[in-house]
């Protein structure tokens, strides 16, 4: 087995569990701190919340009468409050930071996996490389997107957060799912030995499957 095609792809798998280590080391030591911020960051969003509810209240019964304020009122809070999935948005941001290091962590191990048995496969070099690269920005990039919608979960709310790093999201994604499915189809292609057979032979050394 020769690593040298995918050696580039090795380095960012391991890239990405360094990275999955140094973030948890982090929020090991800063745990409190953050989890910190981001209540006090929420209560205070909760607090501006109700001053400005209370305000618009005080308005509407002054110009349009008690019954139109508190109709504007309900209206205002619905349109102001953010909806958590575990009920507490800081939660929600420490959970999304958390994941952060999983994704780092697993897919840094999937990523030097699946890089293996593409070296062990008989395609040519240049597309040995194609993988490397695809398999190991994807694993660098995808983590960092959980890890930066969870800074923006109590700012935005986690729907607008999440969909506030989806250019960062969709073209990881596409990475690495992209590359599974590519990997699946040659290893298929070798399995029913169609990568002798035009036009797949084109992507295959044929060399050793002679």
């Amino acid at each position: 087995m020769n690593i040298e095609s995918i050696r580039h792809g090795l380095i960012l798998a391991l890239l990405a569990l360094v990275m999955g280590a140094l973030w948890a080391a982090y929020m090991a030591t800063h745990h409190e701190k953050l989890h910190g911020a981001f209540e006090a960051a929420e209560a205070a969003q909760k607090k501006a919340h109700t001053e400005n509810m209370m305000n618009n209240l005080d308005m509407s019964q002054m110009d349009m009468g008690h019954h139109a304020g508190n109709k504007h009122a309900e209206h205002s809070h619905a349109a102001g409050e953010q909806h958590s999935h575990s009920g507490s948005l800081a939660k929600d941001a420490m959970q999304r930071l958390l994941r952060g290091h999983i994704h780092f962590m697993g897919l840094g191990v999937l990523a030097a996996v699946l890089l293996l048995i593409t070296a062990f496969t008989s395609l040519k070099d240049c597309w040995k490389k194609v993988f490397g690269w695809t398999l190991g920005l994807g694993s660098v990039l995808y983590p960092p997107a959980w890890i930066l919608m969870g800074f923006r979960t109590v700012e935005l709310g986690p729907q607008a957060a999440e969909a506030s790093v989806m250019w960062l999201f969709g073209p990881a994604v596409g990475l690495l799912l992209g590359s599974m499915i590519a990997l699946l189809g040659v290893l298929m292609l070798e399995s029913i030995g169609f990568s002798k057979k035009k036009p797949f032979n084109m992507f295959f050394v044929m060399e050793k499957l002679q």
